[in-house]
């Protein structure tokens, strides 16, 4: 088998999110976000467990930057909880809370690990979505504010920062009532979706303004839609899921508005958004970099319209399945970045902001053994870096994730960390793949794992 270096200046790091570790929801002036409320209501979580702990990141958060360092991260990317920072989501600032993270911040710029800071990590704060939250076109104007804030205080230290994480989960949580804040309302749902482009385009222009010496640009998950058949059904399926997600998102940034095919759908649907003449500008301000979270391909058959990413089922004829029931697909990642190459001619740099897998590993001596997720990062970190090296401008990959954490409605059921995190006592462990990530940072190698995709 072949040695895959790793390129001089490809970036490598691991990724988390404010709500899913940091805990410490009520303390030091933090206000409720909407994943509070969500959670903490009987019926909306696996097990009824809310996420008040996260994975205490917040009193552990210099124990777990050791951990990066040792581990020899490039780069961290965090997001920050607005109402850590903004209580009540505007006005009033909240100096602990911003001292939170300038503590955070400096301690990862001494440890050599570079920030990544993403701005929404799907928290909103509870007052806010009082007012109507992201389906009320006003939250433009509150998430530049509470954008301005950040940008001021860290905006000389983070070189890299995110507007918003996979905004299609405001889809999730407006249209369908899967996520916070557990509305089924598919109207509010794709206006929470374009108010969002608004509020992204509002935050770069601030950027702009604010004279932060980064680079800014927004992460879009992209899950490929593929057939099992290839029947006019399944294509038809296909290319509505694919609108329904990704290419709603990509459409505004890099297309100059939703495409004719999604706007005559949706207004016969009676799902429309309120669109005003200049959103389309606002929504395609330009960008320094884009960020791809990448898992899998999601197969459609017209027999069972089958597209839960996590359920595990395998409904086509053939793929590479791990244990936990997840084809492993690394042409996933390349199919992506070619997509929005090809076929919205982004230009900008690609980083791909996200890759993991959930599994149980064996316990074996006291460590715990997860092969399978070392053969499932491993495919994709080497299709990331033949993606740069073939020219596609890909500059670095961030693990999903560094710690088992609060997998959102799925509370602690689904474990994608590379170290776990004892339910009680909060303590880390190293699994057999945080020492095989380990060796990657520090060697900047590793060997391939070719992986057989049989055709469908």
């Amino acid at each position: 088998m072949t040695r895959i270096r790793i390129p001089e200046g490809f970036i490598l790091g691991v990724a988390t999110s404010a709500y899913q570790i940091e805990g410490a929801v009520d303390r030091d002036g933090r206000g409720p976000s909407i994943w509070d409320t969500f959670s903490q209501t009987p019926g909306n979580t696996r097990g009824n467990v809310p996420g008040d702990r996260g994975a205490d990141h917040y009193d552990r958060f210099e124990e777990d930057i050791a951990i990066m360092k040792d581990l020899g991260v490039d780069s961290y990317r965090l997001s920050l909880s607005w109402s850590r920072i903004l209580p009540n989501g505007v006005g009033e600032v909240n100096e602990a809370g911003l001292e939170f993270y300038d503590r955070l911040i400096d301690g990862l710029i001494d440890a050599g690990i570079q920030p990544n800071v993403t701005l929404y990590h799907w928290d909103l704060p509870q007052a806010l979505q009082d007012r109507g939250g992201w389906s009320n076109r006003d939250v433009a104007d509150w998430f530049e504010e509470f954008a301005r804030v950040a940008f001021e205080r860290y905006g000389d230290r983070v070189p890299l920062w995110s507007t918003l994480n996979e905004p299609i989960a405001l889809w999730v949580g407006y249209g369908m009532p899967i996520f916070a804040p557990g509305l089924d309302d598919p109207k509010r749902g794709k206006q929470a979706m374009h108010n969002a482009m608004l509020a992204h385009g509002r935050a770069v222009r601030a950027f702009r303004e604010s004279g932060a010496t980064g680079e800014i640009g927004i992460v879009i998950d992209v899950w490929k839609r593929h057939v099992v058949a290839d029947t006019l059904e399944n294509h038809r399926i296909a290319l509505r899921d694919e609108d329904d997600s990704f290419r709603f998102f990509l459409d505004e940034l890099f297309a100059g508005g939703l495409s004719p095919r999604i706007l005559d759908r949706l207004e016969a649907e009676g799902t429309l958004p309120v669109i005003e003449d200049g959103d389309a500008r606002l929504a395609g301000e330009p960008i320094d970099f884009l960020g791809i979270n990448v898992y899998a391909r999601v197969m459609v058959d017209s027999n069972t319209d089958a597209t839960d990413r996590f359920e595990g089922e395998n409904h086509q004829p053939g793929g590479n399945y791990l244990s936990n029931g997840v084809e492993l697909y690394p042409d996933a990642l390349t199919e992506a970045v070619r997509l929005v190459r090809d076929e919205y001619g982004v230009t900008v740099p690609i980083y791909i902001t996200e890759n993991g897998t959930a599994l149980e590993g064996e316990m074996r001596d006291g460590a715990e053994v997860d092969d399978e997720r070392i053969e499932y990062l491993a495919a994709f970190l080497e299709n990331a870096v033949l993606a740069h090296e073939s020219g596609l401008d890909v500059r670095g990959y961030y693990a999903w994730s560094l710690l088992d954490n609060y997998e959102w409605s799925a509370a602690y059921t689904m474990r994608f960390g590379l170290l776990s995190v004892h339910p009680e006592t909060g303590d880390r462990a190293y699994k057999k793949s945080a020492h095989w990530f380990k060796a990657v940072l520090h060697e900047r190698e590793f060997q391939s794992t070719p992986v057989a995709i049989l055709d469908v």
